[in-house]
């Protein structure tokens, strides 16, 4: 999966001479965390609502708000890109890596054309698990060695039946998987019960 299957695509920008009290009141408005910050169609930054509440001052007459402070002065100058054909894992890689919600999408030419959020990448995971199939989601714990994917994978294939998603977790024991196998039929007993005489130690079966 690309980073372009997954953004927000046109992302809104700010521009670095709008007053913080502007781009917090977009963010309220579209319900947003971020907003890449933008001059003459080049990226110069990213301000997170993080840097907004920042500036709340504190002091001997009560908490003001600074909300004539400028974007510029408060984003984040150094920021991370990804390119649009970037494999969606580096996007999760850089969001967990560098602890931050949002990175703006880039064309090849630099251009922006999306942000992805880390609420986009939880839309990515379900799509992987196939949350939205309707079907049977099987719960299978594998020995940790070759060949343990296929043999499912055949026993399920043998039946007729069409494997909607499939991910592998570890599962916390020593050389064991968990498999998360969901298979676009409500009617798995007969399946089950193969994969279970053939050693397949499935732990749980949840229809959806």
């Amino acid at each position: 999966m690309y980073v372009f299957n997954k953004m927000t695509p046109n992302p809104i920008t700010i521009s670095p001479k709008s007053t913080a009290r502007e781009a917090l009141d977009i963010m309220h408005q579209k319900n947003f965390s971020n907003l890449p910050v933008v001059d003459k169609g080049e990226v110069l930054g990213i301000i997170a609502k993080e840097d907004i509440v920042s500036q709340y001052f504190c002091g001997e007459k009560g908490c003001n708000f600074l909300e004539d402070s400028l974007v510029e002065d408060l984003m984040t100058k150094n920021f991370i890109t990804v390119n649009k054909f970037d494999y969606i894992e580096k996007a999760i890689y850089l969001l967990r890596e560098k602890d931050i919600s949002a990175i703006p999408v880039l064309d090849g030419e630099k251009r922006l054309i999306g942000i992805i959020t880390r609420t986009d990448i939880f839309d990515a995971f379900a799509d992987t698990m196939g949350v939205d199939n309707e079907g049977t989601r099987i719960y299978i714990h594998i020995p940790d060695f070759v060949g343990q994917i296929a043999k499912i994978a055949n026993i399920v294939k043998n039946r007729g039946i069409s494997i909607e998603s499939i991910s592998v977790f570890d599962s916390g024991l020593m050389k064991t998987k968990q498999l998360v196998m969901k298979v676009d039929t409500k009617n798995v007993d007969d399946m089950v019960d193969e994969l279970k005489s053939n050693g397949i130690d499935v732990r749980d079966v949840g229809i959806y």
